[in-house]
C-alpha cells in the first residue's frame, strides 16, 4: 500500500516499454529475466495480458511472434555484454580450473540425476515410518480339514529397544547365522510377538471328518501340516500372509504315528514335534513376509513345533509350544524378549519402513520402473537442449544486435504513441529481417561495407514493399 500511494504521489509512468528485467544487458539481467521465463504459464500469460489490454494492429499470432524475437534478440544482447565483461584473449586454450569448474559440475548433476533415483530408496530408511505389526494370527490345519489350531497374539506385543536390538546382533553375527540384511533395522523396526499356548477355538470336527482323517493317516497317505502367519501392520491396509508346510512322512521321527495316537485316544499327555514350520525369524518387505532370514545351527530357517491335544468338559482343543530342547535355543532363543517355552509360541518380526505419504510413489512404482521411467526421460529432456543447435546458429550467434533491439524497443514506442499504421511498417521490416538471411547478417556487423543509414533505408523500403506485396 505504501508502494501504491508512492505510485500515485509520482504519477504513473505514460510509456512502458519492455520488461523491467530488460533494462540492462548485465549477468543479472540475463539470470532475472531466465527465471522469470522459467516460471510456468508466467511468460505466455503476461504476453496475453499485454495483448488483450494493450491497443494494437496486430494479431495474437503476430504479437506472440514479436515478443519472442525480442526474447530471443534480449538474450543474444546479454552474451554479447557477457563477451565484453570477461573477456578472453584468442588463440588461447581454455584453463583446466575452467573445465574443471563447468565440465566436472556438469558431470556431478548427471552423475547425480542418474544416481538420484537409487538414493530416494535409500532414503527410505531414514525417513520412513516405523510399519510395526498391531495383530498376527496363526493357524494349523492338516491339509485339507479344518484347522486343529487358531491363535492370536494376545499374549503381546513386545517393541524391541537399542538394548535388544545390540544383543541379538551380537549373538547372531557373531555366529554368522544372519544375512548382510539385518544390518539396515533399526529397534524400532523389530517386534517380539507372543502367542498363548492354547488355540482361541474347539476342536470341532465331526465324527465322520475325524474318521476320515484318521483313516488317511493310517493309510500313508500324502499330505500335510500348514502352518499359516496373518499379519496386520500399523501403516498398510492389506493382510500379509505366510504360510508353510511340513510333509508327513511315514516313519519319520514317527510324527504320524504320534498324530495318529493322540487323535484316537480320549485323553492323552503324548505330545508330537512337527518339524521345520514355525517361522522364527519373519522380514515384512512391501507387503510380502520371508523367513530366508537367520538361520539356526542345522542351516534352517524354520523351527520345531509341539503340539499337544487337551480335553476338559467334553470339549476337545490343541496346545502349541516353541521347541526348547537344542543348542540353538540355548545360546540363542533363551535370552530374546518373550521367549518363554511354557506359553506358547513367539515370533520376532523386522518390518521394512513404509513409505510417507508424500513418497507413497515409488513404493507403487517400484525401483527398476522408477528408474527407467526417470533416466529415461531425464535423458530426453537433456538431449532436447543439447541437440538441434545448428538450426539456432544464424540466431544466438549474432555479433551485434543492438540494431535489432533498438527497432523492437521503437515497435513497442510508437505503440505507446497510438501510432499504429508505424508499428505495421516497424513490424513489417523487423519480419523481413527475419525472412532476409543476407540482410540479418548485414544488420549484426560491426563494421559494414555501406553505411548505416544506406542500410536501413534499404531495409526499410524492401520491408513496405514486402507488406504492401502481402
Amino acid at each position: 500500500m505504501l508502494l501504491s500511494a508512492y505510485q500515485i504521489r509520482c504519477g504513473y509512468p505514460k510509456r512502458i516499454l519492455g520488461n523491467v528485467f530488460t533494462k540492462g544487458h548485465s549477468l543479472i539481467n540475463y539470470i532475472a529475466f531466465k527465471i522469470y521465463m522459467e516460471i510456468p504459464f508466467l511468460y505466455i500469460l503476461r504476453t496475453m495480458l499485454d495483448w488483450v489490454c494493450i491497443d494494437t494492429t496486430l494479431t495474437v499470432m503476430e504479437w506472440i511472434k514479436m515478443e519472442d524475437i525480442f526474447q530471443s534478440v534480449f538474450i543474444v544482447r546479454c552474451y554479447r555484454q557477457m563477451d565484453t565483461d570477461f573477456p578472453v584473449l584468442r588463440g588461447e586454450p581454455k584453463a583446466l580450473y575452467a573445465k574443471l569448474l563447468i565440465g566436472g559440475t556438469i558431470i556431478l548433476v548427471l552423475i547425480a540425476l542418474i544416481w538420484s533415483p537409487l538414493f530416494l530408496f535409500a532414503l527410505v530408511g531414514t525417513v520412513g515410518k516405523p510399519n510395526i505389526p498391531r495383530k498376527a494370527d496363526i493357524t494349523v490345519k492338516i491339509s485339507h480339514y479344518e484347522p486343529i489350531f487358531l491363535s492370536q497374539s494376545y499374549a503381546g506385543i513386545y517393541q524391541f529397544s537399542d538394548a535388544d536390538l545390540q544383543d541379538l546382533t551380537s549373538r547372531i553375527i557373531l555366529d554368522n547365522f544372519a544375512s548382510d540384511h539385518m544390518m539396515v533395522y533399526d529397534a524400532v523396526d523389530i517386534t517380539a510377538v507372543k502367542f498363548y499356548a492354547n488355540s482361541i477355538t474347539l476342536w470341532n470336527m465331526s465324527p465322520p471328518d475325524k474318521l476320515r482323517l484318521l483313516d488317511d493317516l493310517k493309510n500313508g497317505m500324502s499330505m500335510e501340516i500348514r502352518f499359516t502367519l496373518a499379519l496386520k501392520c500399523n501403516l498398510t491396509p492389506e493382510v500379509i500372509i505366510y504360510e508353510t508346510a511340513y510333509t508327513l512322512a511315514k516313519n519319520k521321527v514317527n510324527t504320524r504315528e504320534k498324530l495318529i495316537r493322540i487323535m484316537s485316544a480320549k485323553i492323552s499327555n503324548e505330545q508330537v514335534v512337527i518339524p521345520n514350520i514355525l517361522p522364527k525369524f519373519v522380514t515384512v518387505q512391501k507387503q510380502q513376509a520371508n523367513a530366508q532370514f537367520i538361520k539356526d545351527y542345522d542351516g534352517q530357517f524354520t523351527r520345531p513345533i509341539i503340539l499337544k491335544k487337551k480335553e476338559a468338559d467334553n470339549k476337545e482343543w490343541w496346545e502349541m509350544y516353541d521347541y526348547c530342547d537344542d543348542s540353538f535355543y540355548l545360546d540363542i532363543l533363551s535370552a530374546l524378549p518373550l521367549s518363554n517355552c511354557d506359553n506358547g509360541v513367539v515370533l520376532y518380526i523386522f518390518n521394512d519402513k513404509s513409505f510417507p505419504s508424500a513418497m507413497s510413489f515409488l513404493e507403487k512404482t517400484g525401483i527398476i520402473g522408477l528408474y527407467t521411467t526417470f533416466v529415461y526421460v531425464v535423458s530426453r529432456v537433456i538431449r532436447s537442449l543439447i541437440a538441434n543447435n545448428h538450426r539456432r546458429i544464424m540466431f544466438e550467434d549474432l555479433p551485434f544486435v543492438d540494431r535489432v533491439l533498438k527497432l523492437c524497443n521503437d515497435i513497442y514506442l510508437v505503440r505507446a504513441t497510438q501510432e499504429y499504421r508505424l508499428e505495421e511498417d516497424l513490424y513489417g521490416r523487423l519480419i523481413f529481417l527475419y525472412l532476409s538471411s543476407e540482410t540479418l547478417i548485414k544488420w549484426t556487423r560491426f563494421k559494414e561495407d555501406i553505411s548505416e543509414d544506406a542500410s536501413s533505408s534499404q531495409l526499410s523500403q524492401s520491408g513496405i514493399n514486402d507488406n504492401q506485396k502481402n
